[in-house]
């Protein structure tokens, strides 16, 4: 039996991969985790274990292969390290998820003794879903956060699905998608109760319905909002040229320059060029150099650029920064990346660690954090910036909402997976931006894809790496954000998370109180066991 429930939980993970964007058979979302609920559902604490780490490994493993194409950049050792460390540490988020469902299935609900009625598979449905959820919300803070390949960005192409998060976030999808997946398990797990399972599956049902009609609603607006045009310019220059361009770049930066000034016959009111552009600090003590400040009067339209930026702020301080230029080419407003990556882009707590491994990451993780929340205001809009990593996290997104802002940016560098499913998966998540505050999105990426996303997530002017044009221009909406989701944020799955840990530790305490698997009530004494 150990053997078949490993192979089912495996089953789970391959489903998971072939769900999210790369192949994009988002449907098996839907049913992906039935195989793992089933496998840990009469199983014991140490196979259900086993369980939920081949389920995550395959999982992640599969979803996150893309780290490989930094091989050229690391050596093929580190690089193998690092992708089995980060699939193992995001794998113990589903370990927990399939460790606390057996404990629930084992000393809550007990299937054997009594069997489930309908109000303990409706508890089953609504307690799977809330585990996931919360598993979610932490891996997207714990160890300053990695919420990639979230169970709800399987569904970043799916509109009426799209619509619930201006309610509840990004995690209501999740816990939708769940939920329905409990309720298929519970068919599978006894087949032969099939009527009851089918009532209690009318509850994830009505939740389905109800999100699809809001959605109706939703889609089926006609804003009459004024629009600006955006030029972007990704550039698609490969990372191994900008490494070893480094304070040399003329070529990379004429390159722009001779693609823009195209595009500037467009009469775009902003042109933006992406994350770290140029390989070089353009912007030394916030002078303009005479050439850029050229190029943008003739452009005659706002500028926004990323670039590295170094400034002394008692010490030497080193920023992934973006600076906005007005049509007269003087800086209007930066911005300083404040998520940094970590390894990549800084080390956590390198102030601690040997000074020899403290030279050692030195300029290769060496950025600084920045901590304003800049907004960007070229009239009539008003936009802030989410810088590559950033743009992941939904609360960096939000902030900027709740400032009142009316239009949403993204900038990033997807040159170092070039060939790979990350920047699809990237841009997966930027939908999921555009809904949650109702705003609309641009997005230039070097090497990645290029495009402009309205406030219901729908993608328009898209360019990818391998396109024959060489820029793409649109009209992006002045759509004033604010929804239930900017105003309350996570509420949803930090509840989720309260829910699960109440419960666990209820029937915890009852356990070790009465000595007994007999009776663990929790507030309903028809919940026994």
């Amino acid at each position: 039996m150990g053997v078949k429930r490993y192979l089912q939980a495996a089953l789970s993970g391959v489903l998971l991969i072939l769900a999210f964007p790369g192949i994009n058979l988002s449907s098996l979302a839907w049913v992906a985790l039935v195989p793992l609920l089933v496998a840990v559902y009469d199983a014991n604490w140490k196979q259900s274990l086993i369980s939920g780490l081949i389920s995550g490994f395959v999982y992640f493993v599969g979803t996150l292969n893309w780290f490989m194409a930094l091989g050229p950049f690391s050596s093929i050792f580190w690089v193998v390290l690092g992708l089995l460390v980060l699939s193992l540490y995001v794998s113990c988020y589903v370990i927990i998820f399939a460790g606390t469902i057996n404990y629930i299935n084992r000393f809550w609900i007990n299937f054997k003794r009594n069997g489930m009625g309908v109000f303990q598979r409706i508890t089953y449905i609504l307690f799977a879903a809330a585990v996931w959820t919360g598993m979610e919300i932490l891996r997207g803070h714990v160890a300053t956060g990695f919420p990639w390949v979230a169970l709800c960005h399987t569904q970043w192409r799916n509109l009426p699905i799209l619509q619930l998060c201006s309610v509840t976030g990004m995690y209501g999808i999740t816990f939708l998608i769940v939920s329905i997946n409990a309720a298929f398990a519970l068919f599978v797990i006894d087949i032969r109760t099939w009527k009851l399972s089918a009532k209690a599956a009318l509850v994830p049902l009505v939740f389905l319905i109800l999100s699809l009609i809001y959605a109706g609603f939703a889609l089926n607006q006609s804003p009459t909002d004024e629009k600006i045009k955006i030029a972007l310019i990704p550039g698609n220059i490969r990372q191994k040229d900008k490494i070893m361009s480094w304070g040399r770049a003329d070529w990379i930066f004429n390159r722009y320059a001779r693609i823009t000034n195209r595009a500037a016959k467009e009469n775009p009111d902003l042109i933006v060029w992406p994350e770290t552009s140029v390989p070089r600090y353009t912007f030394s003590a916030g002078f303009v150099p005479l050439e850029v400040k050229t190029l943008v009067k003739n452009w005659g339209a706002y500028f926004l650029i990323g670039s590295p930026h170094k400034v002394w702020e008692g010490r030497r301080k080193t920023y992934n920064g973006a600076f906005l230029l007005s049509p007269d080419g003087e800086i209007m407003d930066l911005y300083y990346k404040m998520h940094l990556v970590p390894v990549s882009e800084y080390f956590p707590m390198k102030e601690f660690l040997p000074e020899k491994i403290q030279r050692m990451v030195v300029g290769v993780s060496d950025w600084d954090a920045g901590s304003k929340y800049t907004i960007f205001s070229m009239p009539p809009a008003k936009f802030g910036l989410s810088i590559c990593f950033e743009s992941i996290f939904p609360g960096i997104s939000r902030k900027f909402a709740s400032k009142g802002t009316n239009l949403a940016g993204i900038i990033t560098n997807d040159a170092w997976f070039e060939g790979t499913y990350a920047p699809e998966q990237h841009l997966s998540m930027a939908p999921f931006r555009a809904v949650e505050n109702n705003t609309s999105v641009f997005r230039c990426a070097n090497n990645g894809i290029s495009c402009i996303i309205d406030p219901w997530g729908r993608i328009g002017n898209v360019l990818e790496p391998n396109a024959d044009d060489e820029y793409t221009f649109g009209e992006a909406m002045l759509h004033p954000g604010g929804t239930i989701y900017t105003r309350l944020g996570d509420y949803f799955p930090w509840a989720c998370l309260a829910i699960v840990v109440f419960l666990v530790f209820n029937i915890w305490w009852y356990r070790r109180k009465y000595y007994s698997e007999e009776f663990v009530p929790f507030g309903f004494s028809v919940i026994t066991i």
